[in-house]
């Protein structure tokens, strides 16, 4: 997305109150144009002891109510608008994170997310906010008060006195390029530093048990140290631009005050034309007071406009509101070859199977060997190869993603839970036709016998995370989730990890006897899935071994071996 296409939604929306806000200020700035004025003919007025000078102080009067009503209302409304279009720019951040492919957060994590939705928006909004008032003031102070001054006074006499401020101006409009650069540089690091901020709260408990806090503080120092080197280097350029820009007001004022003084004191200017001039240089230069910290803010904003754009730019995934279902078919697998992006080496190499529909089929293999790669291409959360996975006679890289994941309930490893009531985690997603009622996904995981209570309780929201629940009854909630969308194929995970025996027995009793899903289950632990239809073994990205328990048991290959490991460590606890 360019930055044009982003501003025009806004503007879309809110144009129409920030033209009255724009217009107000540019009132405001036509209104100051005739003080000087009015003050040098109040002067003259009054060192020839003319009448007429309360009429002069009746205009000022008036005219300064009328500036600070205005002024007030613009700035009211302008800032008014730059706050909603702030609130427009984390929308359209949010909805396109949900767009984007995954393997972006593979790739970066969440932290630089966050860190554009934060950081970058609040400095855009600062800069348009700021800048937008100074610019429409540096446009009609500086030009238009230029342009009536030289009608005033001898256009070298203009010159002589504004030509420091050219010099000044070039060197700014260099100096601010840099500027940009090294903005832009300083604040990626800080996406680094919200990353690893997440990241630190989050692993707290594991920090404090194996005594880290050291190594993690070392570690935040590096990151810490970087941002604050590419703080300085941006720091050290500001602090050559905004003396810059008050140093050339101050020059401008004295060489006028100089020259004017002397023409006034010959006779060749009045007191009110000297008053009237100076007044009009103040007007000129004063916005230049301020526009070398406008230099450092705007050139902040646009380097954040630049990492908002460039991730508006990142490839989505195309996804429509339609609730069609696939089939429930056989799943064939043919000679599927996959490797992540930037990976040398192959996660899954000529992986060929066919899952019947209906069947139960158990995944296991050692970490890394592939397992959760393949559910990942079967959801679509990475793009499959082209003529490997066949849903019937489907090729997966033909299926919308919609119709495919509404076609496959997914419980991952890691639970997943939101601050609201158990019913509402497991109601999660969009609602679709085959739906089973809350009740019966809640009783095939097991969920009544010790969370029945909570689950029938409307205004009971769970703590962040589940943190206010044991291991096992957030996994078990996730798993109700998965029964509640009841789905043609069911993925499960791994999420038997933290569930006690007696618990896995009862969902494994429910599970065998469904006929009408087909379900692929990841597991460590072989118990879960002895009574699999087929068990598949992954090693190195491949299907080694495939059969039933007994027959893969009889070969006295790998899982034959995965078997007997935990066979025998089972063996050791129990002794």
């Amino acid at each position: 997305m360019k930055p044009i296409e982003l501003f025009m939604q806004f503007f879309r929306r809110e144009g129409w109150v920030y033209a009255i806000g724009l217009t107000m200020l540019i009132a405001i700035d036509i209104a100051f144009l005739f003080i000087p004025q009015f003050i040098g003919n109040a002067i003259d007025t009054l060192s020839h002891n003319k009448e007429g000078l309360i009429n002069y102080i009746i205009y000022f009067i008036l005219l300064f109510i009328i500036i600070t009503i205005l002024k007030v209302i613009s700035r009211r409304t302008l800032l008014g608008s730059i706050r909603r279009m702030e609130y427009l720019f984390r929308e359209i951040l949010c909805r396109k994170a949900l767009q984007i492919k995954t393997t972006y957060y593979e790739a970066n994590g969440p932290g630089k997310v966050m860190a554009l939705m934060t950081n970058d928006v609040t400095s855009l909004r600062v800069a348009l906010g700021l800048g937008v008032m100074i610019v429409v003031d540096i446009i009609f102070y500086s030009i238009v008060g230029s342009i009536i001054l030289i009608q005033k006074i001898d256009g070298l006499l203009a010159f002589k006195i504004m030509t420091p401020v050219f010099f000044i101006i070039v060197t700014i409009f260099v100096l601010g390029r840099k500027l940009r650069a090294k903005q832009r540089s300083a604040q990626a690091t800080y996406s680094d530093m919200t990353e690893f901020g997440q990241e630190l709260f989050q692993g707290m408990d594991v920090i404090r048990a194996f005594n880290r806090e050291r190594i993690i503080s070392h570690s935040f120092e590096k990151i810490n140290k970087l941002n604050y080197k590419k703080n300085m280097e941006v720091a050290l350029l500001d602090s050559v631009l905004t003396p810059l820009t008050r140093i050339a007001p101050f020059i401008c004022i004295s060489i006028s005050i100089f020259i004017c003084g002397h023409l006034a004191v010959n006779g060749q200017m009045s007191i009110g034309e000297f008053v009237t001039i100076n007044s009009f240089i103040m007007l000129i230069v004063g916005p230049l007071i301020g526009f070398g910290g406008l230099i450092s803010i705007v050139q902040k904003g646009l380097a954040s406009l630049d990492r908002i754009t460039d991730f508006l730019r990142l490839p989505i995934e195309s996804i429509d509101d339609s609730t069609e279902v696939l089939p429930r078919e056989d799943i064939n697998i043919r000679y599927l070859d996959f490797n992540y992006e930037n990976s040398k080496g192959h996660a899954l190499s000529q992986v060929s199977t066919t899952i019947r529909k209906g069947s139960f089929i158990g995944i296991v293999g050692k970490p890394g060997s592939g397992k959760s790669t393949l559910f990942k291409l079967l959801i679509g959360l990475q793009q499959s190869p082209a003529k490997a996975i066949y849903f019937g006679n489907q090729d997966i890289s033909d299926i919308p993603l919609s119709k495919l994941r509404n076609s496959i309930a997914y419980v991952p490893t890691q639970s997943y839970l939101l601050s609201t009531t158990i019913e509402d985690n497991i109601k999660f997603g969009k609602e679709l036709p085959m739906h089973e009622s809350v009740e019966v996904a809640a009783k095939k995981a097991d969920l009544y016998r010790d969370l029945g209570n909570l689950l029938d309780n409307d205004l009971h929201t769970l703590a962040e995370e589940g943190h206010d629940l044991s291991g096992g009854q957030k996994q078990r909630i996730n798993m109700a989730r998965g029964f509640y969308k009841n789905a043609p194929y069911l993925l499960l995970d791994d999420c038997f990890s933290a569930l006690d025996a007696v618990t896995v027995n009862t969902i494994l009793e429910t599970l065998h006897t469904v006929n009408a899903q087909t379900i692929l289950c990841i597991s460590q632990r072989l118990e879960v899935i002895e009574k699999a239809d087929k068990i598949l073994v992954f090693d190195e990205g491949r299907i080694v071994e495939e059969g039933t328990h007994e027959e893969l048991l009889a070969k006295k290959g790998l899982y034959h071996t995965l078997y007997e490991a935990q066979k025998g460590g089972a063996s050791n606890e129990k002794a």
